[in-house]
């Protein structure tokens, strides 16, 4: 991978184009510039660096709104003057708060752009992850079951099991929906009760469906 920094052909002002797009859904989410340490700080990071020409420093996408775009594998095009980031998007990609800066066509009509649907579960997963590392908030539930152990939140992923098997058995669609999302918000709190990052469970779902571990990362 770093054998590419020598063949990248940079213009006048040391910058490379560089595309962003959805490593799992082909979308395209923004557009920069890099420089040289850029390329080698995402290369070396896995997370996307480019270079702001307005401030004219080197910017990590995400280091403030937490909205990082962790590399997967950078491609050079034919004329080694282009470069592709291949990512997976901890969130909205463009300041906008959008998944992607290109919703809007020409005739300036926007486009609906919702989240991933592994981002909502990721947003969901980073809560209860603040919520069993905060220290008060005594009114949260979700840090009341990790205060009250693992005994209780296997007893409420039990119950919500129960519930969500009997809402299939009565064939109600409603409450099939409210009952496995309560199954699936508990089961979330007893994986972060194990500090298990909910990206491995990602990555095992990959796995299921064939894609190989040395694709999720560079450094695998």
């Amino acid at each position: 991978m770093i054998s590419i920094i020598n063949d990248i052909k940079y213009n006048n002002s040391g910058l490379v184009p560089t595309i962003v797009q959805d490593y799992n859904t082909g979308d395209i989410l923004m557009f920069a510039f890099s420089n040289e340490e850029a390329v080698r700080k995402s290369i070396n990071t896995n997370i996307a660096h480019f270079w702001s020409r307005s401030r004219d420093e080197l910017w990590e996408k995400g280091a403030t709104s937490g909205n990082r775009l962790n590399i997967v594998n950078i491609y050079i095009d034919c004329d080694k003057d282009c470069l592709l980031y291949m990512v997976n998007p901890d969130g909205p990609a463009c300041h906008t708060n959008t998944k992607s800066c290109f919703y809007t066509d020409l005739n300036n009509k926007e486009r609906e752009v919702p989240l991933l649907e592994t981002q909502v579960i990721s947003e969901v997963f980073s809560i209860i992850e603040n919520r069993k590392n905060e220290d008060g908030n005594d009114k949260s539930y979700t840090k009341s079951l990790f205060k009250d152990g693992l005994k209780k939140i296997l007893s409420k992923v039990k119950e919500e099991s129960d519930e969500a098997i009997e809402a299939s058995e009565n064939d109600e669609k409603d409450k099939i929906i409210y009952e496995y999302t309560d199954l699936l918000y508990h089961m979330m709190v007893a994986i972060s009760y194990h500090d298990i990052d909910i990206k491995e469970i990602y990555k095992e779902l990959e796995n299921r469906i064939g894609k190989t571990k040395k694709d999720y990362t560079l450094d695998e």
